[in-house]
């Protein structure tokens, strides 16, 4: 007979959690065994799982709030993580396209678009209602802090500066004012690092947030996105502040960027100030060469290829998480997830895979 999924999350181990696990692994320190990583899980993978999540009404009661982060962070914790990721809700209005969900017909999935933004002039920015801290959410964030069980602590999230100005201008357009209207590419940058660190600076407010995390694609499949001598000159010092912000304050900084950027990981370590880096494809540099040239330095999280997560067969998503955790766990350093998230293409029934193997290869399965 079949087991379902959620009999198989059932027989996981049971739940310890310690956050001072995934912080000594953040840290690129040897922990006593190896912890998960994620920044997000779908909510049609949680479902499989854990069964029917309650939603969030767009004005939810603080009941209902409570219902839907307990759901949430009680799932994560019985799938033996030792954090439950929060973001800060910075309101930005962007220009986005709607497109159907091919991965389900019933949702809409939304695009930036690339080509062209709301802000082309100085006067624009002006005219644009910045977000300030009183705009910023964090009503999710409490209710989730709010019920995470002992031992489980708590990661701050938000958004990244180039990927929020080139949400607002556009990527072409932002491209082309590098070079031919710098000062509005500054404005904009500026007026966007400044809202991040505001949002930051809350979530530092918060005990059980021991980390900040930054999600900011800076590259593609060969390069980066803008040229590394323009992220030195734009956008990486947001970064250092952002970095510096959560050393003060007693915390790790964390930087998801897909793509391809070891141009810049020299910056990123030695003046950014990273303390773990995430995000990994196989076609772009396999997570166990990641850990082998920088794992001394910085912390390693997740590195199971999306694409692998998405269309193989169970047994060769076990096959390949094993290889990089024996790969990568001796040295320490190393956190274990996905390359990128858990996103609702990928079959739950691999996603578990991935944890069950981290979970046997832990001797705890």
């Amino acid at each position: 007979m079949t087991t379902s999924l959620t009999d198989r999350v059932g027989h996981l181990p049971k739940p310890q959690p310690d956050v001072q696990r995934i912080k000594t692994a953040l840290s690129h320190g040897q922990p006593d065994r190896v912890p998960l990583a994620e920044l997000a899980i779908a909510e049609e993978v949680m479902a499989e799982l854990g069964g029917p999540l309650p939603p969030l009404p767009a004005n939810p009661t603080g009941q209902q709030l409570r219902e839907w982060a307990q759901a949430r962070v009680g799932l994560w914790w019985r799938l033996g993580y030792d954090y439950y990721r929060v973001r800060v809700e910075i309101p930005f209005t962007v220009d986005r396209l709607p497109a159907v969900d091919t991965a389900n017909a019933q949702n809409q999935r939304q695009w930036v678009n690339e080509h062209d933004g709301i802000i082309h002039t100085l006067a624009d920015v002006e005219r644009y209602t910045w977000p300030g801290r009183a705009d910023m959410g964090l009503s999710q964030a409490e209710a989730a802090l709010a019920c995470l069980p002992e031992g489980m602590g708590a990661i701050g999230f938000s958004g990244g500066v180039l990927e929020w100005t080139t949400a607002l201008m556009g990527l072409e357009r932002f491209m082309m004012c590098l070079y031919d209207e710098p000062e509005l590419a500054r404005t904009v940058v500026d007026r966007v690092g400044a809202a991040i660190l505001q949002g930051f600076e809350l979530l530092c407010e918060m005990d059980a947030i021991f980390a900040l995390w930054l999600g900011d694609d800076m590259g593609f499949k060969t390069a980066t996105l803008a040229s590394p001598e323009h992220l030195r000159e734009y956008i990486l010092p947001w970064h250092k502040r952002y970095a510096e912000l959560a050393h003060r304050t007693g915390r790790l900084f964390l930087l998801h960027s897909c793509g391809h950027v070891e141009a810049i990981m020299p910056d990123l370590i030695a003046d950014v100030g990273i303390d773990a880096k995430h995000s990994f494809e196989d076609v772009i540099m396999p997570v166990e060469e990641f850990h082998r040239r920088w794992g001394g330095k910085v912390g390693v999280m997740g590195g199971v290829d999306v694409d692998l997560l998405s269309r193989k067969s169970e047994e060769e998503v076990r096959e390949r998480t094993l290889q990089i955790l024996e790969a990568c766990a001796p040295a320490g350093g190393y956190s274990c997830g996905s390359g990128n998230s858990v996103t609702n293409y990928v079959p739950a029934r691999n996603y578990l895979a991935m944890v069950e193997t981290v979970h046997r290869f832990n001797g705890r399965l």
